[in-house]
């Protein structure tokens, strides 16, 4: 998935998170994903990896995981997603990818871009 802009991606979060819950490590994470509008995101803090399937079964087909691109988020990324891709889960990274090219490495920062860097949202 390519996005345009930081607004374009904003846009594209917004509109698959509908469909798809974001996997976030907490509730800081949480709260700066829904300064933007996006409300279907569940964050880690407090559930086991291995509950994950079983919570996820229920409501979706797919997850978008945004976890922090530090070594502990990287960590919780390969995890989860090695253990939602073998239980048959789609699992969505992209849009990680464009925060790890724009220098973002927590996902609570991502509120500093709407307050200074790049106000196309």
């Amino acid at each position: 998935m390519d996005f345009e802009s930081f607004g374009d991606w904003i846009k594209k979060l917004r509109e698959l998170s509908q469909r798809y819950p974001v996997l976030v490590e907490g509730k800081n994470d949480l709260k700066a994903l829904r300064r933007y509008g996006i409300r279907n995101v569940l964050t880690l803090s407090g559930k086991r990896f291995a509950d994950l399937p079983d919570l996820l079964e229920p409501i979706a087909e797919g997850v978008i995981l945004l976890y922090d691109l530090d070594p502990h988020g990287e960590r919780i990324n390969s995890k989860v997603k090695e253990l939602l891709s073998s239980q048959g889960f789609l699992v969505i990274e992209d849009f990680r990818e464009y925060l790890r090219g724009a220098g973002i490495i927590h996902i609570e920062e991502i509120v500093e871009v709407r307050d200074g860097k790049d106000k196309d949202t």
